[in-house]
């Protein structure tokens, strides 16, 4: 169960796979079947890593990082299909007409979608990106480019009533530092840290923060800044501190990035224009009458749910 979130791709490392069973890798021999190596030491470690790369748990580790009992549970399963493996190669399982039959599919699947990668692959590699361009989205989008969060920490105290926030007002400019001890400990007023806020806050944490309240600190000409706010019924108390400007990328830190994205952007187009050009000069029959209904469609009532044909295309 350990390994339920890996995934397999015909594409990577094909051979590493292949080597498992036929122990011709490198480094000590760590599994034997009938005296026969099977499993060596880099036959381990490759297929141990690209289980760790397809893996999202184990994002940014190792295999010599990994602890010795969830290694051993890996190898447990490459000794499985070693096994497996070494008792179809007694039994003559390459000439089973079912073994024949899959291989030869398996083989006619990976050689078309291979052709399809090669040929999508040129064509991505031919589109190009000019330095205008990634300019141009680089200055139309400068303020997604955030290096450094900037904004005002703020926090502030809740007060049903006008008098009972005065009175807090008063205590709490005694001894701003201890401000959030203070809102804490406050019986009548009830506390909340609304983290830095910023124009360009986005989420959860942002929509929180009264509108009155996010105007008041962003206007705070200098930090720290307490105040009283009133925002719909509630009267607030709220501190701001430690204002910082935004800090963004320069264009030469994402310029990688960028050309990437509007060549992924790009694709689409090119491609599409390619298959066109590639159609157009090759006679493509369609057997329309496949697809055609071969029974009446009943009327849909009001309550009816929707038929598989208008569920593609929804989905379309």
């Amino acid at each position: 169960m350990v390994f339920t979130g890996c995934d397999w791709n015909p594409f990577k490392k094909k051979a590493s796979a292949e080597t498992t069973a036929s122990g011709s890798g490198d480094g000590a021999v760590l599994c034997s079947i009938n005296g026969k190596p099977v499993i060596n030491e880099s036959d381990f470690l490759n297929n141990l890593n690209q289980m760790i790369q397809a893996n999202q748990y184990f994002r940014g580790a190792t295999a010599e990082s990994l602890p010795k009992e969830l290694q051993r549970k890996f190898f447990e399963q490459l000794v499985t299909q070693a096994l497996i493996e070494a008792h179809a190669n007694e039994n003559n399982i390459e000439k089973h007409p079912a073994f024949i039959k899959a291989y030869q599919e398996a083989d006619k699947q990976l050689k078309s979608a291979l052709k399809v990668q090669v040929v999508e692959k040129e064509i991505y590699d031919g589109i190009s990106v000019s330095d205008e361009e990634m300019s141009k989205h680089y200055n139309e989008n400068k303020e997604k480019f955030v290096k450094v969060a900037g904004g005002v920490l703020a926090a502030g105290v809740r007060f049903d009533t006008d008098a009972a926030a005065d009175a807090f007002l008063v205590k709490a400019r005694q001894n701003i530092e201890a401000f959030e001890t203070l809102a804490k400990a406050e019986k009548d007023g009830k506390f909340r840290d609304f983290g830095r806020v910023s124009k360009d806050s986005r989420g959860m944490q942002f929509e929180i923060v009264p509108a009155p309240i996010k105007e008041a600190v962003l206007a705070v000409p200098k930090a720290p800044y307490l105040e009283k706010v009133k925002a719909g019924k509630d009267f607030w108390i709220v501190k701001a501190w430690d204002k910082k400007n935004t800090e963004l990328f320069e264009l030469a830190e994402v310029k990688p990035h960028i050309e990437g994205m509007l060549k992924s952007n790009k694709f689409k187009d090119v491609l599409d224009a390619r298959l066109k050009d590639i159609r157009s000069k090759m006679n493509v029959s369609v057997n329309e009458s496949f697809f055609n209904s071969k029974e009446p469609v009943a009327e849909k009532g009001e309550d009816d749910a929707p038929s598989a044909a208008h569920a593609v295309a929804e989905a379309a």
